[in-house]
């Protein structure tokens, strides 16, 4: 009787994706997205002065 097992561990394949449509999505899905600043009302201006205040480097 055999004392010594050894198992291998499993391996994992990657299908290939055929469809460029859908290799183009999931590209894009893993690519970072600009974050957009819109402001919808009147306080523009103390938006940009908060983003200003966080560019300066403090001292």
């Amino acid at each position: 009787m055999t004392t010594n097992m050894v198992r291998e561990s499993a391996k994992i394949y990657e299908f290939p994706v055929r469809d460029l449509a859908r290799l183009n999505a999931m590209r894009e899905r893993q690519t970072p997205k600009p974050v957009i600043y819109e402001s919808g009302s009147a306080s523009w201006y103390h938006e940009e002065a908060i983003r200003e205040a966080e560019r300066t480097p403090k001292q």
